[in-house]
């Protein structure tokens, strides 16, 4: 049985940060366990015929933090696209401004003088303090933009996007992530004056040759730090080693790895690998833990189509929730001429989402493409294609408040360390990664020194 200082179990973005860290901070015997024959999670990019998708969902590369910025633009050494966000909400009809809020000038007065006229009246109640706190997502929305902005795009989106009563949803998704808009630039917005939002992804980048660079470039470093990468190898349990309680033994189908630190990036709700180190209670909480499934519908053009980068859909007419047109991201993602998107379209379980026929689905999605204007006709369709992830977005509800601290401090005493999207159940842009991974390393790097002292 082979010994390793840390076994990552998992080789998406957080694994590979992780390992990463590590190794630039010099641990050695760093290996990644990796379910499928390729790492990279969500960071992957398929070509189909002369067409790339990024066959994950849309992911762009941006951050508030300039030095977390630039070591990620670094690893793709300058081979990347700089872009100024044009963002975009289907509504009636309308490719609106985003946020909405900064796009109110675009609607028909009527509908401009009540988004604008709740939003000022919920801002001076809430002021007054004649607002009850909000409790839940829902709660909040109405809280903030009032009823107006709520009812015609934040809640039919995100009950569009996330397939539960909105009310099931704790406030810890709001923070860093849902817009928070100053009344000053809302007036603004709905007089005709240009403002903009959510200005730390108004700039963004992106890979040349698709998301799967930065994943790439993540691997090839790591190998060349020393690093181990087990691919097509799903590790089966992790148990706690009979001769030393600070070892902790990975089974995989063909061999046993024994760790003396553990990172856990795999789906946590899955807890067949965890049984072994936690108790009966716990995992059955944490067994319990939801998150939505989504399909990407990868759409070849032969023709341009708008110079925009992403679309929202809110309306229950149309099967996605999100489009993003990767040819304006990078022209190498389709021929001369033609159009690489990628539509996501979310499920409310896994069972509903695989069951959903592929033929039926794209003509779903082309329908909506061609009603939207964004195609002029279905001929226009030369390839498509369609991908299934069982885990795209955790859902923050009650239990994943209640149980992420049990199973996270009943697991950090025997050295295992929960971490990313799906490790640790949070819903992490890149940058936040990178972050937390470096963050990671510190701890890590505390518990080998403590353990070996001991």
């Amino acid at each position: 049985m082979k010994h390793y200082r840390v076994c990552i179990v998992g080789g998406g973005l957080s694994g590979l940060t992780a390992a990463y860290y590590l190794l630039r901070e010099g641990v050695r015997n760093v290996v990644i366990i990796e379910s499928n024959s390729h790492a990279g999670g969500l960071l992957r990019s398929e070509k189909v015929g002369d067409y790339l998708f990024d066959i994950g969902g849309s992911h762009i590369m941006f951050s508030r933090n300039y030095r977390v910025l630039s070591e990620m633009l670094s690893l793709l050494t300058d081979d990347y696209v700089a872009h100024r966000r044009n963002t975009k909400i289907y509504y009636k009809g309308l490719f609106v401004k985003y946020p909405f809020e900064n796009g109110l000038g675009q609607l028909p007065p009527i509908e401009r003088y009540e988004c604008l006229k709740e939003l000022i009246n919920t801002y001076i109640m809430r002021i007054k303090g004649e607002l009850k706190e909000p409790e839940n997502f829902y709660e909040w929305i109405l809280y903030v933009f009032g009823k107006s902005i709520a009812e015609k795009y934040l809640i039919p989106y995100n009950e569009k996007l996330w397939k539960v009563d909105l009310r099931e949803i704790t406030l810890d998704w709001v923070r860093g992530r849902v817009p928070n808009p100053p009344l000053e630039d809302v007036i603004k917005a709905a007089t005709g004056i240009e403002v903009e939002g959510y200005k730390h992804q108004l700039f963004f980048y992106y890979p040349v040759s698709g998301i799967e660079s930065l994943a790439k470039s993540l691997i090839s470093r790591i190998v060349r730090l020393g690093g181990e990468l087990r691919y097509s190898s799903p590790a089966v349990t992790i148990r706690p080693c009979s001769r030393s309680d600070k070892i902790k033994n990975i089974e995989l189908p063909e061999d046993e790895l024994a760790c003396s630190c553990v990172i856990y990036t795999a789906p946590l709700s899955d807890m067949r690998l965890l049984k072994y180190v936690v108790s009966s209670e716990i995992a059955r909480g944490v067994s319990k833990l939801r998150s939505i499934p989504l399909s990407v519908v990868g759409v070849g053009l032969s023709r341009p189509i708008k110079p925009i980068h992403w679309m929202y859909f809110p309306d229950r007419n149309t099967v996605f929730h999100r489009v993003a047109v990767l040819s304006n991201y990078s022209p190498r993602t389709a021929p001369t001429g033609g159009s690489a998107l990628i539509a996501e379209v979310s499920f409310p379980d896994v069972d509903s989402m695989l069951s959903a026929n592929e033929d039926r689905l794209v003509r779903r999605v082309t329908e909506g493409l061609e009603s939207a204007g964004l195609i002029k006709s279905i001929k226009d369709v030369e390839t498509a294609r369609v991908w299934r992830w069982r885990h795209a977005y955790v859902l923050y509800d009650r239990l994943r408040r209640s149980i992420l601290p049990k199973v996270r401090a009943e697991l950090i005493s025997q050295g295992i360390f929960l971490h990313g999207r799906f490790g640790s159940w949070e819903y992490l842009n890149m940058d936040a990664v990178f972050m937390k991974s470096k963050e990671l390393t510190k701890y890590v790097i505390k518990y080998l020194q403590e353990i070996q002292h001991k």
